[in-house]
């Protein structure tokens, strides 16, 4: 005689509760991870920012898609560079004005006020 045992189903997984571990994992590296934040450039602008508006700055710089001026005298990004380290050499230590022209981009206006943080000592403000 035979005696055949009663074949065991196998219970199908459960699905859920996968589900919501795997919602509560990411739940939690979305809240405890850190973003990266893109570099910021600090402006100060306008008469409010400095500190007396009746004073003259030292060096006044135009910015246009022809190029730069400088106190008046017309040069190109690259050749601003030396006129502003010397400026400073002679003595202009007060802050730099830079005024940007109607057809200067921010990106312009962003990486001209980074070079000239960057290889220069002198204190930055822009105006309108």
């Amino acid at each position: 005689m035979r005696i055949e045992q009663a074949v065991k189903r196998r219970r199908p997984l459960s699905l859920t509760s996968l589900i919501d571990v795997i919602f509560l994992l990411l739940l939690f590296f979305m809240l405890s991870s850190t973003f990266t934040r893109f570099a910021e450039v600090e402006i100060t602008g306008g008469r409010a920012a400095t500190a007396s508006a009746a004073e003259r700055p030292d060096v006044l710089i135009r910015l246009s898609a022809e190029g730069w001026q400088v106190n008046g005298a017309t040069f190109t990004e690259n050749d601003a560079m030396p006129e502003l380290a010397r400026l400073h050499e002679a003595g202009a230590e007060s802050a730099v004005v830079l005024v940007r022209g109607a057809d200067v981009t921010s990106q312009m206006l962003v990486g001209a006020v980074e070079r000239i943080r960057r290889e220069t000592e002198l204190t930055l403000s822009v105006a309108r």
